[in-house]
């Protein structure tokens, strides 16, 4: 089920669908370097696979914003930096383009990409 999340304005209601949180989120998580896998990047014939890097939750509570996340880091990089850079762009995306507050983005390294 898709969930509308609103803000109040003073003509009235303005939501926003889990999808286009996802999609901001995504498209964020695409701007750093060193995640691999982006599930449901803008191409439309990317395999998901169990390995890609994805949103598990969204979870809005008023304009509290808290998403939590699964990527996958290219070997060789430092896991905490690409997290930390993952959280900042997604906070940056959400709060440019929304009323809403992060409140928190977790993130959790599932894996490694390993190039061969």
């Amino acid at each position: 089920m898709k969930t509308d999340h609103s803000e109040q304005d003073t003509l009235g209601a303005i939501r926003y669908n889990d999808e286009v949180i996802k999609t901001m989120v995504n498209m964020a998580m695409a701007e750093v370097e060193g995640v691999a896998g982006i599930e449901s990047r803008s191409t439309g014939n990317i395999l998901s696979r169990k390995s890609d890097s994805h949103i598990n939750k969204i979870s809005i509570d008023g304009k509290n914003l808290t998403v939590d996340l699964a990527i996958v880091v290219k070997y060789g990089l430092s896991l905490r930096e690409v997290a930390q850079n993952v959280q900042r762009k997604v906070q940056e995306k959400i709060e440019a383009m929304t009323d809403l507050i992060v409140n928190a983005i977790n993130v959790t390294v599932t894996a490694l990409e390993i190039e061969e």
